[in-house]
C-alpha cells in the first residue's frame, strides 16, 4: 500500500519589531527556502508548505532555556501557556515539543528537561 509520508521541520530565528515590520530578514528567508527545495530535491522529497509564524516573547513569557537552549514558555510566568489557540497550537508542548514548558528554579529559567522532577514543571529531569 502506498502512502505518503510528511515530514515537519521547524526551525527558529530571533528578530525584532523593526526587523518584521521592514521585512528585512525576507530575503534571507527566501534564499534559505531555494536552498531548502534544491537539498529536498536532492533525496526525493518535495517542499510543500512553510510558514512563518511570530511569537511575543515578553507576552508569553518565551524565551531559550538557560542550560540547554531549548524553546520554552516559562510557566511559573504565564501559567495558561497558549491558551490552546489556533495559532500556536502546534507548537505546544503537549503536541510536538517544539515550545517547552518550563519554570525558574534557582534563578534560572529552565525548559521542563532541565528543571529537576520535583519541580511543578520539570516532567521528565532526573534532578538538576
Amino acid at each position: 500500500m502506498k502512502q505518503f509520508a510528511i515530514r515537519r521541520l521547524y526551525s527558529f530565528f530571533e528578530t525584532n519589531s523593526e526587523e518584521i515590520e521592514s521585512c528585512s530578514f525576507d530575503e534571507k528567508l527566501e534564499a534559505l527556502d531555494e536552498e531548502m527545495k534544491a537539498l529536498l530535491a536532492k533525496y526525493g522529497l518535495k517542499a510543500i508548505n512553510h510558514d512563518t509564524r511570530f511569537v511575543p516573547l515578553a507576552k508569553m513569557s518565551a524565551k531559550k532555556c538557560d542550560r540547554c537552549d531549548n524553546l520554552m514558555i516559562n510557566r511559573d510566568k504565564n501559567p495558561a501557556r497558549f491558551n490552546k489557540e489556533d495559532l500556536w497550537i502546534d507548537l505546544d508542548s503537549e503536541y510536538n515539543s517544539i515550545i517547552w514548558d518550563g519554570g525558574t528554579h534557582e534563578g534560572e529559567d529552565l525548559c521542563m528537561e532541565c528543571l529537576p522532577i520535583e519541580h511543578r514543571w520539570g516532567y521528565f529531569s532526573c534532578g538538576a
